[in-house]
């Protein structure tokens, strides 16, 4: 076994000085720490035995019963007990470990702690007003107590996802070992071992010159994404929400979809069934994917259970468009106007949305007529919602109306088909 070294390394080497306040937990924080009965000591006074982070006036730390506190990356703030953290933000959580037992008794190896260990725990989803809390508990074979725990707390006011960055954990103090990496793996499971000399992990001496710390990074990651359904009827120049059609015209249908949150999307699915008085031009459908640079054509027979367009980093988009004929059919499209809406819906593993375009029919009638309406859920509807349904599992379902849809709607709508609308969303809440 490695002797201790002799020199007494100050504390202010680990970079600790001024970077915290006094033990203060968070109002939720009642049992986040421990063991609570375990013996305490000072500064002046150290332990007579093995056992880690139990000094109360630590010059620097202050008490050492708080040793896992948290920042922004990146930024002087102190290290604290709780942050709320933002969406695209990275955060440095910070572990400190001392063995307290005092220094002579390092010689005899009664004050050597043997198979240290780090193991941390967090959450991977936060919802939206509560807090993820970040536990370290460290361990030894031979101290008393065994194992001693603490938690910080990363609160968001919106849904997020926290990602431990990888190959971040890295060991600091005044040691061969300081900025050696943890293992990722036993950092997460049973506990990364500790040191204070690069070949002697898992043995940490007592007193304050063989303490350190551990720091690594945490990103605050969002699922979000977008869809829109736009028709054209000038062959893809122009693009729109609503369109003027006459029977026997043909249009240009484009679904786009966009990740534009923070975590990647993977297994996202177009899937549209047309409206009665619609046809899909056959060997019209072109997918356009991170994959492919440009648009490529798509097998008819992919868009009937819905078509798979791959998987899609932050800010990738997709675009499938295809040809539809307006039926030149009295039965559905009497004289004067009629209005008719088409859906598109995109699932993926984080939830599926919806939107959909407004085209108005125009057949001129020689005895004037009455401008009609087709039922916004109809049959194809109530078709797609199965289907989608069965897609993506039984609980799994739910629908998130985009802005842009609810906008359109409202302005074009009356106030009776407002009504229709609402009692709709109420009843896919239920």
């Amino acid at each position: 076994m490695k002797k201790p070294a002799v020199k007494k390394l100050l504390v202010a080497v680990l970079g600790l000085v001024g970077a915290f306040g006094v033990f203060s937990m968070p109002a939720h924080a009642e049992d986040s720490w421990g063991p609570r009965d375990r013996e305490t000591f000072t500064w002046e006074v150290p332990a007579s035995y093995r056992t880690f982070n139990s000094i109360t006036n630590n010059p620097s730390l202050g008490d050492e019963r708080n040793f896992v506190r948290v920042r922004e990356y990146g930024t002087n703030n102190d290290y604290v007990d709780e942050v709320n953290i933002e969406v695209g933000k990275t955060y440095e959580v910070y572990v400190y470990f001392h063995n307290n037992a005092a220094d002579n008794l390092n010689a005899s190896g009664a004050g050597i702690a043997d198979n240290v260990r780090l193991a941390m725990e967090m959450p991977t989803e936060v919802n939206a007003g509560e807090a993820a809390v970040v536990k370290g508990t460290i361990s030894s074979t031979n101290t008393n107590p065994g194992s001693v725990y603490d938690t910080a707390f990363l609160t968001a006011s919106e849904t997020v996802y926290l990602r431990y960055v990888q190959g971040s954990a890295e060991i600091h103090n005044g040691g061969s070992a300081n900025g050696k990496f943890l293992d990722d793996a036993s950092l997460w499971g049973t506990g990364a071992k500790l040191a204070f000399w690069d070949e002697e992990w898992g043995m940490i001496p007592g007193c304050n010159q063989y303490a350190g710390y551990v720091t690594f990074r945490v990103k605050v990651d969002q699922p979000r994404f977008y869809i829109s359904k736009e028709i054209s009827v000038d062959g893809g120049k122009t693009w729109s929400e609503t369109a003027t059609v006459k029977p026997g015209d043909t249009v240009k249908f484009r679904i786009k979809y966009q990740n534009i949150g923070t975590t990647n999307q993977t297994s996202v699915t177009v899937y549209d069934v047309l409206a009665d008085g619609m046809t899909l031009v056959a060997g019209t459908i072109e997918a356009k994917i991170p994959a492919n640079a440009n648009y490529v054509k798509v097998d008819d027979s992919a868009w009937e259970n819905g078509l798979g367009i791959g998987d899609y980093l932050p800010e990738q988009e997709g675009f499938v468009v295809y040809d539809v004929k307006i039926e030149d059919n009295k039965g559905i499209f009497a004289c004067g106007n009629t209005v008719v809406y088409n859906n598109a819906y995109v699932t993926t593993a984080n939830g599926t949305m919806y939107d959909k375009v407004k085209l108005t029919v125009e057949r001129g009638c020689d005895n004037g007529g009455t401008p009609s309406e087709l039922p916004d859920t109809g049959p194809a509807e109530i078709i797609l919602a199965v289907i989608v349904a069965l897609a993506i599992g039984t609980g799994g379902y739910y629908l998130i109306k985009s802005s842009t849809t609810l906008h359109n709607i409202k302005k074009a709508e009356t106030g009776k088909e407002k009504v229709t609308h609402e009692t709709k969303k109420k009843a896919a809440k239920k």
